[in-house]
């Protein structure tokens, strides 16, 4: 049996812990949460999923009761107190592999802070933008014409979540492309930083342009009104794709498969599935995920200081 520790129980760790329940392999689930709400949640959220071996779930709102050694820690908190969270965990347990939710830290500081601790503690870590789990892109990446550059667009009214959710989408881009590096245009940004679902965190809507230095673009769109549509589009030299999330297919000029769309809740058991049986998995290591964030990071922060009049280093994005 396997010793899972899940930080965070609020709507996207109650998710996790779903996921969780899915796994094939037994495990000693550790739910820790300050709040008793947030474990009520997931308490009730996991008794909607069926049983499935063996799965024993404790609820804690203290450290001190988790056990020392964990074979996976899930830190799925807001980004405000996570790098905090990490630390109070690794100082305190022995944690073999740790999964970490995005946006990861609002600070720059904090992901240095945080590597140096990973390696002093031997601890491997990933980042969850969960795009690369999906069989489809994996399918897609393998199609596509690796001497042209790609041309992604998504998004076309809604406010989605620009701010909380670009990462998802630039993880997956360069994953597509290959590359590693990017800049960021926010010239097509409304001048103006509106509040998040999340409170304390803020969000940005209008046009955002990422560019590698080869020329591949990636084109998220977000308004206060509108229709969302769940629909990426891609050209790639001669080849032009689609891909619905909301019916789970990627169309390749006019060939037609699967995405393997899937939510969180039927994600993490197979996560943790591979961790454990295997030592990886197909997300972004931590040190490739810091670097993609800190170059979001590094571009966002000053235009979302100017707009409020702060002066702080802490971007508040969840």
């Amino acid at each position: 049996m396997y010793t899972i520790l899940l930080a965070g129980a609020g709507n996207i760790g109650s998710r996790h812990l779903q996921g969780a329940k899915k796994s094939a392999n037994d495990l000693d689930i550790w739910v820790y949460d300050l709040s008793e709400d947030a474990l009520a949640l997931s308490r009730e959220r996991f008794e909607q999923i069926p049983e499935n071996g063996v799965k024993q779930t404790h609820y804690v709102n203290a450290l001190d009761d988790v056990p020392r050694h964990i074979d996976v820690a899930i830190v799925a908190t807001g980004s405000k107190p996570r790098a905090a969270i990490v630390r109070q965990i690794l100082d305190s347990r022995e944690v073999k592999y740790m999964v970490l939710e995005k946006f990861l830290f609002g600070r720059v500081a904090e992901y240095a802070e945080t590597k140096a601790l990973l390696d002093q503690k031997g601890v491997k870590a990933w980042v969850n933008c969960p795009y690369r789990m999906f069989e489809g892109y994996k399918h897609l990446k393998g199609m596509l014409d690796a001497q042209a550059p790609l041309s992604v667009s998504f998004g076309n009214g809604g406010n989605w979540g620009l701010c909380c959710n670009a990462i998802h989408y630039i993880d997956i881009f360069l994953y597509l492309t290959g590359q590693e590096d990017y800049s960021v245009d926010l010239s097509g940004l409304e001048n103006e930083v509106l509040d998040s679902k999340r409170p304390g965190y803020v969000e940005l809507i209008g046009d955002l342009t990422v560019t590698t230095p080869r020329g591949d673009k990636l084109t998220l769109q977000t308004s206060k009104d509108g229709e969302f549509i769940q629909k990426i589009h891609m050209k790639n030299g001669a080849h032009a794709i689609e891909i619905d999330e909301a019916a789970g297919t990627i169309t390749f000029d006019r060939n037609v498969f699967p995405l393997d769309f899937a939510f969180q809740s039927g994600l993490t058991g197979r996560l943790i599935d591979s961790l454990v049986e295997s030592g990886t998995c197909d997300l972004s290591s931590f040190d490739k995920s810091s670097h993609y964030h800190i170059q979001f990071l590094t571009a966002v922060l000053p235009f979302i200081n100017k707009i409020k009049g702060w002066s702080t280093d802490s971007c508040p994005i969840t």
